[in-house]
């Protein structure tokens, strides 16, 4: 027993030490009391000590009762110094959501992980390469108490909530039987813009409409949506007068106030005049010059002549145009590939530039991206085998240096790696070369 005890040891020191550097997840939400149909964040963030993980799958949380869109996936995700507990650690958002409540009372988001693989010492002296450890990680619950709008609920309120201004624009306000008449109604605001309804504009029923369409130019890294939805009405009136075309009105709530308000925009007045009437054929006639309508042939010919051969001399300037054009760019991919990029010694530099060529290969967000994803988008487009297999081991060693605590370390850039981030930028330029 005693001899099994001193054997095990080493093995459950080991295990110990690798649990206490075992990454975690971390879950946090911006407000767990929000109304029904108010948008909150939902951030998921890991820690990790040394080296960051290599992230191989992932499974979302449960979403039922809530409307969720997720927020885009960064191309390099960013990792901070934090303590937890007096101990030090980095930090990394690595999903976020943004969350609408579509029904009241207690809602639980629950069930994000992710598999992690870390390298793990090997005390074997026969082997140098260590080996990996592969583990799963899961998300703590997040509990939202979802309430409800207070009562009485105006009938006309379609799920706007947050603070918002409304106007009605035109394009013009005079204008011509069967001219377009644009009218854009815009809202802009913090809140629910991705869930609410916008109202409709009333037509005169003369007026001959297209239906709306939505656009939305939307501030990118706050917290809760903000920004403005634009909705593009075109209308042609099919008669003339003095028309009215109403303000348009949207209920929204507040929940600063906890009330209830009524936007409304401006009403319009907009003048149609008759549409401009064509000449009589008669008067059209004795207007023209009557030496404009006899025709010379031999001058008819020699229009004609000439407009021909002017077009051929702009062909034949075109293809030469285009030739040189076409030796240039050759020339200048050529010494591309056979040169050696100056990228510099920066790890982060490194991994930005191998991302931007994948991206230019036709994957999309490859720095969101885990590594089975990875894989598998690198064997829809035409990477030749060898880059394939060589360029996630290069990305992981740069991430083994960005994702390190040891301050100064991003600068040490062992010259093996160098070299293979070069190898790998020229195959991923010839490959877009031949795009």
């Amino acid at each position: 027993m005693l001899i099994m005890a001193v054997l095990c040891a080493p093995a459950i020191a080991r295990a110990s030490r690798l649990q206490e550097n075992r990454p975690f997840l971390a879950s946090s939400i911006n407000n767990n009391h929000p109304f029904a149909g108010q948008e909150v964040l939902l951030t998921y963030k890991l820690y990790f000590r040394d080296v960051a993980p290599k992230i191989s799958n992932e499974v979302n949380p449960s979403l039922q009762g809530l409307w969720a869109k997720e927020a885009g996936a960064e191309r390099f995700i960013k990792s901070i110094p934090t303590t937890v507990r007096g101990e030090h650690f980095r930090s990394a958002v690595v999903k976020q959501f943004k969350l609408v409540p579509i029904q009241t009372g207690t809602i639980t988001v629950s069930g994000y992980s992710m598999l992690c693989t870390l390298p793990q010492e090997n005390s074997a002296p026969d082997r140098k390469e260590p080996t990996d450890h592969s583990f799963r990680i899961t998300a703590p619950a997040i509990t939202i108490s979802a309430r409800a709008l207070p009562e009485p609920v105006p009938e006309k309120h379609s799920g706007a909530v947050g603070i918002f201004s409304l106007n009605l624009i035109p394009n013009r306000e005079k204008l011509k039987i069967g001219e377009s008449l644009s009218l854009k109604l815009i809202l802009t605001g913090t809140g629910s813009l991705l869930t609410l309804e916008l109202p409709g504009i009333q037509l005169p029923e003369s007026f001959r409409q297209n239906p709306p369409e939505r656009t939305t130019d939307l501030n990118k890294g706050s917290e809760t949506t903000s920004g403005s939805i634009t909705s593009t009405t075109l209308a042609w009136p099919q008669s003339e007068g003095n028309f009215q075309i109403p303000a348009a009105t949207l209920v929204v709530f507040n929940p600063d106030t906890k009330q209830f308000s009524t936007l409304h925009s401006k009403s319009l007045a907009i003048r149609v005049d008759a549409a401009q009437q064509a000449a009589p054929e008669g008067v059209e006639r004795s207007l023209t010059n009557p030496s404009e309508q006899k025709s010379n042939p031999s001058t008819l010919f020699s229009s004609v002549a000439l407009a021909l051969l002017l077009l051929i001399s702009f062909a034949v300037i075109v293809l030469i145009r285009k030739k040189q054009l076409n030796d240039t760019k050759k020339m200048a991919a050529d010494s591309a590939t056979e040169q050696v990029p100056e990228i510099g010694k920066s790890a982060r530099t490194m991994k930005q530039k191998l991302l931007a060529l994948l991206a230019e290969a036709g994957i999309k967000s490859p720095g969101g991206m885990t590594r089975t994803e990875l894989h598998d988008a690198l064997q829809e487009i035409n990477i030749p085998d060898e880059t394939r297999a060589e360029l996630p081991a290069v990305l992981d060693s740069l991430d083994k240096i960005l994702y390190s605590t040891a301050e100064a370390k991003e600068s040490r850039i062992p010259e093996r790696i160098t070299a293979k981030v070069n190898a790998l930028l020229n195959a991923l330029k010839k490959v877009n070369s031949l795009r």
